[in-house]
C-alpha cells in the first residue's frame, strides 16, 4: 500500500488508520525527518513500514516510489496544498504549483501504477480530492481548478477501468484542522464556508481507509458538506447565490 504526502495531515492520519488496520505500507513525502517519524509511529502497530523520499512533481519520482514499492494492491494520492487568492491577484508560479502538484502527481502515479494493476487485474485506487473539486469558491480559484481536474480526471480513470479488476475512489473532504492551512489562508475563503468547523484529520482518514477497503465511489465529509454538496449538483446557481449573499452578511 502507498501513501503520499504522509508526512503530515491527512496523509499521516490515513498512514497510522491503515498500520491500525494492519495494512503493510510505504509512504511517500519531500521532508523526510517527518516521514521517519510517521513511518516509526506506523512501525508501532506491528505492521511493515517504509519511507521514500518524493516530490510527485517529479514523474521520475513518482515512477522510483512505485518501483520501490514493489506489489501495489492499494494506492492513495493525497499530496497537495493550496494558497488562497482572487483570480485577478494571484501569482501564476501558486496555480502551476497545486496543478503539478494536487493533479499531475497524482496523474504521475497513477499512469506508473496502473501496468502492474492491469496487468494482475486487481488494485485499488484512492485520490484525495475536496469539496473545492465540487464546487468552486471565490477566492480559490487556482485550488478548486486543480481539484475539479483532479475529480474529472478521477471520474474518467474509473470508466477505463471498470470491469477490469480495479476500484477507483475519491474522497471529498471539507476544512480540516491540519497543516495544510500553514500555507493556505482560511481568512481568504468565503466567510460561508467557515460555517463548518474543521473536521479532524481523522474523520478524514476514516473514509480514506474505508473507501480503500469498500471501492465505494465517493466519499464527502463531514455530512453537513456533504449535504450542500448534493445541493449544489441540484440548484448550483441558487447554492452560489446562498454562498455568497451569506459571506456578504458576515463579511
Amino acid at each position: 500500500m502507498v501513501v503520499t504526502g504522509a508526512s503530515s495531515g491527512i496523509g499521516k492520519a490515513a498512514a497510522l488508520e491503515f498500520a491500525r488496520r494492519g495494512a503493510d505500507l510505504v509512504l511517500a513525502a519531500r521532508r523526510v525527518e517527518k516521514l521517519a517519524e510517521v513511518t516509526a509511529l506506523c512501525r508501532s502497530y506491528g505492521v511493515q513500514c517504509s519511507g521514500v523520499s518524493t516530490d510527485v512533481n517529479r514523474r521520475d519520482d513518482c515512477k522510483a516510489l512505485i518501483a520501490a514499492a514493489g506489489h501495489v494492491d492499494v494506492l492513495v494520492n493525497n499530496a497537495g496544498f493550496a494558497v488562497f487568492n482572487p483570480i485577478e491577484s494571484a501569482d501564476p508560479a501558486d496555480v502551476e504549483g497545486m496543478l503539478r502538484t494536487n493533479f499531475l502527481g497524482a496523474f504521475h502515479c497513477i499512469q506508473a501504477v496502473l501496468p502492474q494493476m492491469l496487468a494482475r487485474g486487481s488494485g485499488t485506487i484512492v485520490n484525495v480530492a475536496s469539496i473545492a473539486g465540487i464546487m468552486g469558491y471565490a477566492g480559490m480559484g487556482g485550488y478548486g481548478a486543480s481539484k475539479f481536474a483532479l475529480i474529472g480526471f478521477t471520474e474518467a480513470l474509473r470508466d477505463e477501468v471498470i470491469g477490469r479488476g480495479i476500484s477507483v475512489s475519491m474522497v471529498c473532504p471539507g476544512t480540516t484542522e491540519t497543516e495544510f492551512f500553514e500555507r493556505a489562508e482560511r481568512a481568504k475563503m468565503p466567510a460561508a464556508s467557515r460555517l463548518i468547523p474543521g473536521i479532524d484529520p481523522g474523520v478524514v482518514a476514516r473514509a480514506v481507509c474505508d473507501a480503500a477497503e469498500t471501492g465505494r465511489y465517493r466519499h464527502v465529509v463531514p455530512a453537513a458538506a456533504a449535504l450542500y454538496m448534493k445541493f449544489k449538483e441540484i440548484t448550483p446557481r441558487l447554492a452560489h447565490m446562498l454562498m455568497r449573499r451569506v459571506s456578504a452578511m458576515l463579511e
